[in-house]
């Protein structure tokens, strides 16, 4: 008995993304005869399976003339919907920086390559806004509509120091100084640049922004400025104070006379004789004979990467080639937190626990003369008495606000330094103490690739296996 007709019939698919129809004819078995379908028969397959959109009425055509066995023939295609763009800004500056030396073939570390901020001039073009483009509809081969992912056009930029067009399509600094962009927001700042040396020719820097030198620094001057500051030249008996980051691309030749505040890190390629603290991180190639107080961490690059002579301290550790040297110069390096720390955080609790204790008996006595007021039937609110009161009571309010603050802060630097070591790439020298919170040991002899720790006992030093320096 014959095979009825219907299983000779192609299998039709459809792709997952509804873009793509094929049909597959089965391979004759040599017993049946295969029946040929008419391209109205094969149109009527599609039906039966929903297709009725890009069909291609030449391959129905040619299929019912000439069957392809075996493997799937496309026979209808969709129309893919096409995805729209997003709005976004096109920054015409730098965003990103270097802020650390690049370490030259030769194993040196060239300061010069840092990047610290970029600066525009008033009418620059700094930012181009690309609108949103709406995608295009689709259709699949069953006919369904393909929607496309709707995009958003994004609002204007907000900060200040720049203008906007009227179609808010192109900003423009308003002003000379430096930009920076953070979450969408951009500012454009105040920058005192000096295109020279600072000194008794320039007299005293003080700056509510950010200071660039493309020179040196000495003669005694000072610089206090509230932002970061960048000196390009070498800096000598001077006064440094940066309110963020400073950046010594030069290094420092301290002669014993400079003095550096900075309440961000530092990038310096060298101290010597130099007194340093530091808020935040430390990064240099070395220190000589230098007095360091550092809040962060300390890296030392390069091939030098040393600390000799001087007192050097980072609560939450240090790294470098060497410490001290072969000459046995002396050299005291300390991480984590010293018992001074502990003991001024202490302080400073137990201070702020007793102006608070104090602003309770105020508002308590305030209470007293307000009541008794009302018992009296007479206004206080003017009484001398109660006024003085008020004024303690809203001066120390302010005074346990900022302390506290205070506080805060000392704690964060104090749990940062929980387990700080010192990690030395190539020798600790005989000559060198060393620190770690409230442990001390004397180092006699030199020692190699070691990473210095606290243990219950003391200090301990193990040996550094395949790790390398960063």
């Amino acid at each position: 008995m014959a095979e009825p007709i219907s299983a000779f019939a192609p299998k039709v698919q459809v792709s997952s993304n509804g873009l793509e129809a094929t049909m597959t004819f089965k391979i004759p078995d040599g017993k049946n005869e295969v029946p040929k379908f008419t391209a109205a028969q094969l149109l009527g397959f599609l039906s039966n399976a929903n297709i009725s959109f890009g069909i291609d009425q030449d391959m129905l055509s040619r299929l019912a003339d000439s069957p392809i066995y075996g493997r799937p023939i496309k026979v209808a295609e969709g129309t893919a919907q096409v995805q729209g763009t997003p709005g976004y800004f096109e920054y015409c500056f730098d965003t990103e920086f270097n802020r650390k030396p690049t370490i030259r073939p030769d194993g040196t570390a060239d300061y010069m390559s840092i990047k610290t901020i970029e600066t525009v001039q008033a009418g620059d073009v700094i930012a181009i806004y690309h609108p949103a483009v709406q995608g295009s509809r689709g259709m699949s081969v069953r006919g369904q509509i393909l929607e496309p992912k709707p995009v958003r056009d994004l609002p204007p930029l907000i900060g200040r120091g720049f203008d906007r067009s009227a179609d808010n399509l192109t900003y423009t600094a308003k002003i000379d100084g430096k930009i920076e962009v953070n979450q969408g927001k951009i500012s454009v700042s105040p920058v005192h640049e000096i295109n020279g040396d600072v000194g008794i020719e320039t007299g005293n820097i003080k700056f509510n922004g950010d200071v660039i030198v493309h020179g040196g620094v000495h003669d005694g001057a000072i610089i206090d400025a509230a932002g970061n500051v960048v000196i390009d030249g070498l800096i000598e008996d001077c006064d440094i104070r940066a309110g963020k980051d400073l950046f010594l691309l030069s290094g420092v030749k301290g002669n014993e006379k400079t003095v550096i505040s900075c309440n961000g890190s530092i990038t310096a390629q060298f101290v010597e004789y130099a007194i340093i603290s530091c808020a935040g991180n430390i990064t240099a190639d070395y220190f000589f004979k230098s007095r360091i107080k550092c809040d962060g961490k300390i890296e030392l690059n390069g091939n030098n990467a040393s600390i000799i002579g001087g007192y050097v301290s980072a609560v939450q550790g240090i790294e470098a080639n060497d410490i001290g040297n072969s000459f046995g110069t002396i050299t005291n390096v300390a991480v984590g937190v010293d018992v001074e720390r502990l003991a001024e955080f202490d302080i400073l609790a137990k201070k702020i626990e007793a102006i608070a204790s104090n602003v309770q008996k105020i508002k308590k006595g305030i209470e007293d003369f307000d009541r008794l007021g009302e018992e009296r039937g007479i206004n206080v609110r003017e009484d001398p008495r109660r006024m003085q009161l008020l004024r303690v009571r809203i001066r120390d309010e302010a005074v346990v606000q900022e302390e506290t603050k205070k506080l805060a802060k000392m704690k964060e630097v104090i749990v940062a330094g929980k387990n700080a070591t010192i990690k030395v790439y190539r020798r600790v020298y005989a000559g060198s103490n060393i620190s770690i919170d409230d442990r001390h040991v004397a180092i006699n002899d030199t020692h190699e690739r070691v990473e210095i720790s606290k243990t219950e006992e003391g200090v301990r030093l193990t040996k550094i296996v395949g790790e390398v320096q960063k």
